[in-house]
Formats: structure tokens, C-alpha cells, sequence
């Protein structure tokens, strides 16, 4: 809706289609995947010195870096980029081996032969375990093409099936998206170390979040490279046009000096409407569960913010909004005097007494 013209999109989801059981299998069995590559990489990037898994799920892995680039003074360039075509171009074939291929690389120890999956989580197992179907390498790899290949959607009375593209809108869409990169870029950093260690180096600061990447002091290396890195069917395109400042997830990051300063950016708050967000005290919901949304909430942008007077910046209209939204000032006290109570080391980092801070904070209400 924010787009100029605004734009649509087919999604391939369905609360009820015959394939959502296996399409959450799918996904669980991938998560276990994903989590095993990041542990193995990160051990073997420990040893090495280079980071072959750029793939992060949270922004305080960006914060935590930048945080020990500011300690040596050390803020040169930010650069970020995104995938246009990440979702509509990628060749079904190419997509079915390269799981494949990742599948087969994760099931080969004698304890990773057989994975089972439960409600919540997918785990391995060894021989028989009770009634669950248990899942090999082989059944995972034809369960994938069969999810790719029978990707259907309706508009209006026509049905058509995708036959280019990750499925969006599928349960394991996101996983199938992360590890198709990740093949294409461990790959990568592997065949680079063997020719030119040094510059396999300037890799370490690579973070991608699905289709969105940073690169952190790396000499414009990566936009030097990433046609090499990807397959050509996907676009890459560069989003700063100045290398000392650029958004990336919730954050806005500029250099100033040799600091890196980063605070909570949110793209929604420039569209030209109203978003409702986050919930109200009227609203079918406990009201402990309200309250913990607020204090959450205040946690997460005292971590996307470096200073306090961005901070307070952020926080002040987030509680204003609540407040219209019902909430009670005696009860946002309770709540921030929890939230002090269990993570003011988070929030140390402003150099406030606790007392202050909160009376800061109440005096937006």
C-alpha cells in the first residue's frame, strides 16, 4: 500500500491446503538445518578467522558489531543492498539442487541419519521411536520438490501453478530463501581463502537478513564481487548512495567521526495512513500480556539506540501512542520497574540512575 502505484503480489499460502502439514514439516526439518550450519560455521570461522554464514535473525548482532568497532575507533563505511528478484526468479531446478545439495551436507554423520518431527520442533533419532515417521535425507529431498513443483494459487476461478520462484507466502519459503544464499556464499569465501586469504578477510563484517545485506568496513569489496557470488538470475541492488549512512532491519546507521551511530529506524512511519500497532487495553487479551508488549517494546529500542537522547526520541511517541491506546501510567511503572529489574545492564549503557530513567519515561504518558 505504500508503494506509488501500489503494488500486488500472488502468495502461496492456504490455512487448508492439503499441503500445509507437510510444508510445516518441511519447515521445522530446515530449521534444524539452518541452526546446525550457523554452529558448525561459526566454530570453524572461530579458527579460521573468516565468516562463511552472513545469515542473522536479529539486529543485535549488527549493534554488537558495531559496538566493537566504535571501541577501536575503528567506523570507515556501511553499505547496503537487496534482492529485487530474490523470490520470483530463481529456477526451480536450480533451488531443488541446492537444498539437495545442503540436505546431504547436514545428513552425513552416523548420529544425523534420521530426523523426526514433533508439534513444535524437528529433532534426530536413531532407529525407531515410537510412532513417528521418520525422515531421511532421501524423503526430505523428494518432499522439497514436491512442495516447489505443486506451488498453486487461484485468482478468481483460474488456478495456475508457479513455475519460477520460491513459493512466497509458504511455510518454509524463508529457509528455502536463506540457504539458497547461504550455498552461493560459503562457496564463495571457500573458493576465495584458497587464492587470496586476505581478501576472503574483508568478508567477516557480511550480514544478510533474507534478501536484505549489510557490509560493514570491507572496502567495498562486496560491491565489487556479489556478481560473482550469486547466480545470475538474481539482482542485487546497492540502497545508500552515500557509504556513511544507510538503514538495515530497525536500525539507521551513520558514521560520524570514526563512531558508527546507530538508532531505531522504521520505514512505516513516513507512509502517508495510519498503521494500527501494537495492541489495545480493550482488545480480547490479558492485561499482563498488554503491559508486557510496552516494557518489550522499550527494551528492544533501548538496544537499536546508542545514545539516550535517541532513545527517548523513539520511546516518547511509542508511549504516547499506547497511552491513547489505554494504557495506565501506574501500570507502565510496574512494568518498566520489572524490566529495569531483570536487563538495566542493557540500559547502563546512557549512564542514568534508574529513577531517572524512569521518570523520564512515565513523563511521556
Amino acid at each position: 500500500m505504500h508503494k506509488t502505484p501500489v503494488g500486488a503480489r500472488f502468495i502461496i499460502g492456504s490455512k487448508c491446503s492439503s499441503l500445509k502439514p507437510l510444508g510445516k514439516d518441511i519447515t521445522r526439518i530446515f530449521k534444524v538445518i539452518f541452526h546446525h550450519k550457523r554452529r558448525y560455521y561459526r566454530k570453524v570461522g572461530f579458527f579460521s578467522g573468516l565468516n562463511n554464514f552472513w545469515c542473522v535473525d536479529k539486529s543485535s548482532d549488527i549493534t554488537n558489531t558495531l559496538d566493537r568497532f566504535n571501541r577501536k575507533g575503528k567506523a570507515l563505511s556501511v553499505s547496503s543492498f537487496d534482492f529485487s528478484t530474490l523470490y520470483t526468479k530463481i529456477p526451480h531446478d536450480k533451488l531443488i539442487d541446492v537444498l539437495g545439495k545442503l540436505v546431504d551436507s547436514t545428513f552425513n554423520d552416523t548420529t544425523r541419519q534420521f530426523m523426526s518431527v514433533g508439534l513444535k520442533r524437528a529433532y534426530w533419532v536413531k532407529g525407531v521411536r515410537g510412532k513417528k515417521f521418520k525422515y531421511d535425507a532421501t524423503i526430505i529431498k523428494e518432499c522439497i520438490r514436491y512442495l516447489i513443483s505443486n506451488a498453486f494459487f487461484r485468482v478468481g476461478n483460474l488456478v495456475f501453478r508457479q513455475i519460477i520462484g520460491i513459493p512466497m507466502g509458504s511455510d518454509p519459503a524463508p529457509f528455502f530463501a536463506n540457504l539458497f544464499l547461504f550455498f552461493y556464499e560459503c562457496n564463495w569465501i571457500d573458493n576465495l581463502k584458497k587464492q587470496d586469504y586476505r581478501r576472503a578477510r574483508k568478508f567477516h563484517n557480511i550480514f544478510r537478513f533474507i534478501d536484505d545485506l549489510l557490509a560493514i568496513n570491507d572496502g567495498g569489496e562486496f560491491g565489487k564481487s556479489f556478481l560473482d557470488i550469486y547466480p545470475p538470475e538474481l539482482i542485487l541492488n546497492k540502497e545508500n548512495v552515500n557509504d556513511r549512512r544507510t538503514t538495515f532491519l530497525d536500525l539507521l546507521i551513520e558514521i560520524l567521526g570514526d563512531q558508527f551511530i546507530y538508532k531505531l529506524y522504521d520505514k512505516r512511519d513516513a507512509f502517508p495512513f495510519h498503521i494500527v500497532r501494537f495492541p489495545y487495553k480493550c482488545s480480547n487479551l490479558p492485561s499482563k500480556m498488554f503491559y508486557s508488549t510496552i516494557s518489550a517494546e522499550i527494551l528492544r529500542i533501548c538496544r537499536a539506540s546508542l545514545s539516550s537522547v535517541d532513545f527517548l526520541l523513539s520511546a516518547e511517541p511509542f508511549l504516547k501512542r499506547m497511552r491513547k491506546q489505554g494504557a495506565q501510567q501506574e501500570s507502565v511503572k510496574g512494568s518498566l520497574c520489572k524490566l529495569f529489574s531483570r536487563h538495566f545492564a542493557t540500559f547502563s549503557k546512557y549512564g542514568m540512575h534508574k529513577e531517572e530513567l524512569l521518570n523520564q519515561l512515565l513523563s511521556f504518558m
